[in-house]
């Protein structure tokens, strides 16, 4: 993991995406302590030895995107069997919220380190700070597994070769040695989400007083996406309960908790 010191930022924007403002109002977020983020997402190899450690199963309901442009559950598809090809060091997809966040509670009992989904504000402020991607979300295909602009699928070009998952890590790094914070698959955050930021936490903690506790915030992008999804401002919700063919999840924790 990397070592993100306590800072303070400018978090959200008032941005309107054609269908609507969302996002605002702009806040500063005060981090008062450490924290720390994964290097890299969590991979298919990862996850099977939490499954086969725990016996964990997942919900199964797993969103597919099709040539209908529709979003649906598709019963045939799982992590194992997202519907291409994966090796081990993919990174996870097909896996819920609840799935990422039994992973951290499993890691944290096993090494009695306390892991945890990142808040949207550590993500946002990496994602932002980070200083290898453009800030407008426009990121280039030799620096990110990313796809069409616009919406959606994926693409090859460049250093990008892949038309889905990429093995993690196989882009340069950003500043702090963080890979993929953009493409390649969405992350799940550890807030509930809500359209706007009023009465959000200021100090950096997850969101968890949300009109709706079940969708959770998703981060990032992916293989099938470009332009503004790859913002990082840009969020979604996803039912915590269910999962997506494009998204996946990296570990955080807090560094000098007491």
């Amino acid at each position: 993991m990397s070592v993100i010191p306590a800072t303070s930022f400018q978090m959200g924007q008032t941005i309107d995406y054609g269908y609507g403002e969302i996002d605002g109002p702009r806040h500063e977020v005060i981090f008062r302590q450490d924290f720390a983020l994964a290097r890299t997402e969590v991979t298919v190899g990862e996850f099977r030895k939490f499954v086969a450690t725990t016996g964990h199963e997942s919900g199964g309901d797993c969103n597919v995107y099709t040539d209908t442009r529709s979003w649906h559950v598709d019963p045939t598809r799982s992590w194992e069997n997202p519907g291409f090809e994966q090796d081990e060091n993919h990174p996870v997809v097909c896996v819920s919220w609840d799935d990422a966040v039994a992973y951290a509670n499993w890691l944290s009992e096993q090494t009695g380190i306390a892991y945890r989904l990142p808040s949207e504000a550590e993500w946002e402020y990496v994602a932002s700070t980070g200083g290898i991607e453009g800030d407008n979300g426009i990121v280039d295909h030799d620096e990110a597994n990313i796809g069409l602009d616009p919406c959606c699928g994926g693409k090859t070009s460049g250093r990008d070769v892949w038309i889905k998952t990429a093995p993690v890590a196989s882009f340069a790094a950003d500043r702090y040695g963080i890979y993929d914070m953009r493409g390649n698959v969405w992350e799940w955050q550890a807030d509930c989400h809500q359209d706007m930021y009023e009465g959000a936490p200021v100090d950096g903690s997850a969101r968890t007083d949300c009109e709706t506790p079940d969708k959770r915030s998703i981060r990032g992008g992916s293989y099938g996406d470009a332009g503004d999804y790859l913002s990082p401002r840009y969020r979604l919700p996803g039912p915590r309960s269910q999962g997506y063919f494009t998204v996946g999840f990296r570990l955080a924790r807090t560094i000098n908790e007491n």
